[in-house]
């Protein structure tokens, strides 16, 4: 097991609740956010650090990459397109329809094109979250709801199996995946988490097929097999830790995102950290907005 010591900071920069890590593969870019900025930062292969603050909204739970360049954003009130040539923000969508705090967080793309994105309840203690998904024909319907945080979607190498952490329940769910229709089936609890672990954040799939699982509140971040065995637990000098995602090249870096902790505001609280792994990750689908 990798020793805190391994990892390394990747910049400067700290966030209050760093999340929604992306790789492009295209370019070489790494993309995140702050949720509560709320920013859009972006890492380029030159070291340099964009970052974009949309002050005129209250949080942004996360990302997705375009085909065209653009980012698909999850903000407080809705769902935008973002374009980071001018840093102009356009609505796209909102199929919670306005409800009252509810906040919208996680999403991802899946290989087949279609869009997948959670919110969760402001309060964090009623169940009114929602997994959200738009078909790759523009079509949207709720794949699972009742859920107070909807957090990391994630997907099999195949395609048809989504990973999905129930938060607040201290569970990552899996779910058979229609990936033609975007409809889900045969739901089960994939693996449990104790008081000890922390909360099921972000996560994100290898090329082996096991589920990298960033755990908030549990300062680590563990790797599952395919069939839901824990293989692995590598540590973090933070506890807040949110979300991951494999990039740099070969893909073999796990790149995580932290948040500030009650003793780490001025320390690495916040920071978002790499560490080299032997087994690959896949090159994450981009969204076509047509």
């Amino acid at each position: 097991m990798p020793a805190q010591r391994d990892w390394k900071i990747l910049t400067t920069e700290r966030d209050r609740l760093g999340e929604s890590p992306q790789w492009n593969s295209a370019t070489g870019e790494f993309f995140w956010v702050d949720f509560f900025g709320p920013t859009i930062r972006r890492l380029s292969l030159d070291g340099s650090v964009k970052s974009w603050s949309l002050q005129q909204f209250k949080s942004i739970g996360s990302i997705v990459l375009c085909s065209d360049g653009r980012l698909l954003a999850g903000l407080d009130s809705g769902i935008y397109i973002f374009d980071p040539n001018d840093g102009s923000v356009e609505p796209f969508a909102d199929p919670n329809e306005g409800r009252a705090d509810v906040i919208y967080n996680d999403a991802k793309v899946d290989r087949h094109g279609n869009y997948w994105v959670g919110n969760f309840d402001a309060t964090e203690s009623s169940p009114r979250g929602i997994l959200y998904v738009r078909t790759r024909r523009g079509e949207w319907h709720i794949g699972d709801s009742g859920f107070v945080v909807c957090n990391g979607p994630a997907f099999s190498p195949d395609a048809h199996v989504l990973y999905f952490n129930d938060s607040m329940g201290r569970q990552t769910l899996a779910y058979d995946l229609d990936p033609e229709t975007g409809w889900l089936a045969r739901r089960r609890s994939f693996q449990q988490y104790s008081e000890f672990d922390g909360l099921p954040d972000g996560c994100c799939v290898d090329s082996e097929g096991c589920v990298w699982v960033a755990l908030y509140d549990g300062g680590k971040v563990i790797r599952l097999s395919p069939t839901g065995e824990r293989v692995a637990t590598l540590m973090l000098p933070v506890r807040n830790v949110t979300s991951c995602c494999l990039g740099g090249k070969d893909l073999r870096s796990l790149l995580v995102t932290s948040g500030e902790g009650p003793a780490e505001s001025e320390g690495s609280g916040g920071a978002v950290f790499a560490i080299e792994v032997d087994v690959p990750g896949l090159p994450e689908p981009q969204l076509s907005l047509a």
